[in-house]
């Protein structure tokens, strides 16, 4: 029996870039970046103080929770006509994340003051929990925290509750926050990079680091069901594997990353050459760029399509990442462009000839590659299809 299909049917980001689709939409097209300076890293404790950072209340104790539901507010107002349709019941949700609210932590290692709602966010199943109750999900509720591949995976079981029967619709919400424990953390590994991630550039010499929240509303597919939707893209396949090369590094060759991007193309039906666009993960970090370029020549030889990453934009936001590029691929399918690959000079050798520096308009996108790798050696692969 042929799987249900399912739809993105709302979507809702706040980045690095503003609070909203729009602002989104626009760094998009204008290719510009918002990573900036930030001084609570201003220290010589951390490598890098450039990051990417959302706008919230910098006082406040449960920045993950207030990211997170910021986007699911835009997500379900943009399908709110669709979800009205859909029993509590048979509405789910699953969070991605890596850190939940770790503003907590800090806090609690600092003596200072922090609220019992921002403890229990420490926990992301208690977060995934609380989200799903205040938007009124009472269908199935899970966590993902798959290291920065946790987005894709979230939004693959999303999708799988749907096509199994368990839902009619997910929320899906990826989530965030910087921190002192992420950025120093990073630094240990010596991989940020002084003067911001600069993707795919000769010159790259480590990631910049990000924080958002960034939602999407799944719902079965099917013209009654949609009506009203403004959204029309289609999760059409998806695949995973784990090189287990290095706890931290990823398999120098591509393989693991290649491997699922074919599971993902099999899982779609469609062979490498129906691809038009592919989002790449685009650290900055030198072994992630030269391992995701191999494995792109891998797939598709010479003829690759048009490469690009955002993460010169946002920053890498960790859990929040699958989630929130996903988003770049769709609103780069309803506006009909190629977005480009903000903060990249001088692309290194080895890397696609089609990679992007700057955004390509009037260009129909039917199928687009989502890429995502994590530490541990997890790699995913995401296929979205205009319908």
């Amino acid at each position: 029996m042929r799987e249900p299909v399912v739809v993105i049917a709302g979507c809702g980001a706040i980045s690095a870039v503003g609070c909203g689709i729009e602002p989104l939409r626009v760094a998009l097209q204008k290719n510009s970046s918002g990573l900036r300076p930030s001084e609570k890293f201003n220290s010589p404790r951390f490598q890098s103080g450039i990051v990417g950072s959302a706008p919230k209340n910098a006082a406040a104790d449960n920045p993950a929770w207030f990211l997170a539901m910021e986007a699911l507010r835009q997500a379900c107002d943009a399908s709110q006509k669709v979800l009205e349709k859909i029993p509590a019941g048979r509405t789910g949700l699953v969070l991605s994340t890596t850190k939940a609210n770790i503003e907590a932590l800090e806090r609690i290692s600092d003596n200072r003051s922090c609220s019992e709602t921002a403890r229990r966010h420490l926990q992301a199943d208690r977060l995934a929990a609380d989200l799903a109750a205040a938007h009124g999900a009472h269908g199935p509720v899970q966590a993902v925290s798959v290291a920065c591949v946790s987005g894709l995976i979230a939004i693959q079981q999303g999708t799988r509750m749907i096509q199994r029967g368990e839902a009619d619709a997910v929320l899906v919400v990826g989530v965030d926050c910087l921190s002192e424990f992420v950025v120093a953390g990073f630094t240990a590994l010596k991989a940020l990079d002084p003067f911001g991630c600069r993707p795919f550039d000769a010159a790259r010499c480590g990631l910049s680091p990000g924080e958002a929240g960034a939602a999407l509303v799944l719902v079965r597919g099917g013209d009654a069901l949609i009506a009203g939707s403004e959204f029309r893209i289609q999760i059409r396949g998806f695949g995973g594997s784990n090189d287990a090369n290095h706890l931290t590094g990823p398999s120098r060759d591509g393989s693991g990353l290649a491997q699922a991007v074919r599971v993902a193309l099999n899982s779609a039906k469609l062979s490498p050459g129906e691809i038009d666009y592919v989002h790449a993960h685009g650290t900055g970090t030198g072994y992630n760029d030269a391992m995701e370029s191999l494995a792109l020549k891998t797939v598709f030889g010479g003829t690759c399509p048009p490469v690009s990453g955002s993460k010169g934009m946002l920053g890498h936001t960790l859990g929040a990442a699958g989630v929130i590029e996903t988003i770049c691929c769709v609103l780069a399918m309803q506006e009909n462009f190629l977005p480009g690959t903000p903060r990249l000079s001088v692309a290194a050798e080895g890397t696609p000839k089609n990679l992007l520096h700057e955004p390509r308009s009037g260009v129909r996108l039917k199928n687009v590659l989502k890429l995502n790798t994590g530490f541990g050696g997890v790699n995913g692969a995401l296929i979205l299809s205009h319908e």
